[in-house]
Formats: structure tokens, C-alpha cells, sequence
């Protein structure tokens, strides 16, 4: 199987709907430019946050709901809790994120843009009780390390870089018994194991401590 970097155009786009509810990427560049600004979420219910700590997001579009068909839970995108101060940062991987710039790869994003009512239906905040704090801020420095990066979509056993592998890659590093379930997938275009946010809700030690939704 080819290697993500070198798959055409067209597979990294089918690729991006499968795993992070990157519905912008399909629209016109026209479109996107004219699109509203992002309206930030009031995160003034959310408990107290810390370093390390999972965000997850279901995304407002179509595929988004494919990807929660396919990988089963009820989110289609993750991230970590990277910063706390002056504002929460999370570090996610994606292939189109509006209002960003660069707007794909591995971003740096506010947690209250990252939750926006208008990318986001279901959004929650998840606890991985199995790393202490050394290694959560381990964890968190360097997952932040990989600000930049290139987003690269491929199955488990060649390189790649998504939402999900992101955090499970660093995660083992620093916690070598972190084994999320993979998932085999065969389509047209991709074929393999892939990882899915659900791994990480059903890991076990995972606590969710704030789940909610938009109106």
C-alpha cells in the first residue's frame, strides 16, 4: 500500500472525511473566504482543566457523521490540552481547519474556537487517569513539539500523522503500555487498521469529565 504522501490528491480529500470532520475542505476556496468569522464557544461550564487532558468534538457536517458510522462513539475529532495560560491551547492534526493559518497539519488552536457551535454538535473533555502529572506534561510538550507538521493519512504499519495518531504515538512514548484499539477498514482507496476517537473513550482509565452539546 502507498505511503500517504504519495497518494493523489483525491485520497488524502477521502481520507480527510473519513476520520476529522473536514467538511470546509470541500468547499470552494471562494466559499471558504467568504465564510463568517468563527464564533468562539463559551467554555464558562467547563471544570477545571489540565494539562494532558483529551477534547473531542462531533462535527457539524456530513462527514462527520460517516466517521462516527464507520468508527462508532459519538465524536469524529480529537485533541490535547497542551496550554492552560494565557488561554487553553490544544494541539490536533487536521487537513483543513478554518480561520487558521496554516490551516492544516498540526494546528494550535484555542479550546474555544477548537469547540465552536458552528464546527461542533457533541464536544467533551476527557481525563486519561493511567498518566500521572510528570507524564502529562510530558506528553503535552511534545505533542506541541510536532506544531507544524504535516498532516499524513495512512494505516497502521506505514508513516502517518492524524488526529488520532498524533496523541496515541506520543502517549506510548511516554507511557509504554498505551495500546488503543484499531480498527480494519476496506474501501476502494484505503485499506488497513486506522484509529478512531472511540479508542480513546473506551480506553481503559479514561474518565469523561464534561460532555455536552450545542443547541
Amino acid at each position: 500500500m502507498a505511503s500517504g504522501r504519495n497518494r493523489p490528491r483525491i485520497a488524502a480529500l477521502l481520507g480527510a472525511a473519513l476520520f476529522c470532520a473536514l467538511a470546509a475542505f470541500f468547499v470552494l476556496p471562494s466559499a471558504r473566504r467568504a465564510a463568517p468569522p468563527v464564533v468562539p464557544a463559551d467554555l464558562s461550564a467547563l471544570p477545571p482543566l489540565e494539562v494532558g487532558d483529551w477534547v473531542l468534538r462531533m462535527g457539524t457536517e456530513a462527514d462527520s457523521r460517516l466517521i462516527r458510522q464507520i468508527g462508532g462513539g459519538a465524536f469524529s475529532h480529537i485533541g490535547l490540552i497542551v496550554a492552560l495560560q494565557p488561554e487553553v491551547l490544544v494541539a490536533h492534526a487536521t487537513t483543513a481547519e478554518a480561520g487558521q493559518t496554516p490551516s492544516e497539519g498540526v494546528l494550535l488552536t484555542p479550546l474555544a474556537v477548537f469547540f465552536a457551535p458552528d464546527r461542533t454538535a457533541d464536544y467533551a473533555v476527557a481525563r486519561p487517569q493511567f498518566l500521572d502529572a510528570a507524564q502529562k506534561q510530558a506528553l503535552a510538550r511534545a505533542v506541541r513539539q510536532k506544531v507544524g507538521s504535516a498532516f499524513v493519512l495512512d494505516e497502521k504499519n506505514q508513516p502517518h500523522l492524524y488526529c488520532t495518531t498524533l496523541l496515541a504515538d506520543e502517549i506510548a512514548r511516554v507511557h509504554g503500555d498505551f495500546a488503543p484499539r484499531w480498527q480494519r477498514i476496506s474501501a476502494p482507496v484505503f485499506r488497513g487498521e486506522y484509529l478512531f476517537p472511540q479508542a480513546f473513550v473506551e480506553y481503559p482509565g479514561v474518565r469523561i469529565i464534561y460532555h455536552a452539546a450545542h443547541p
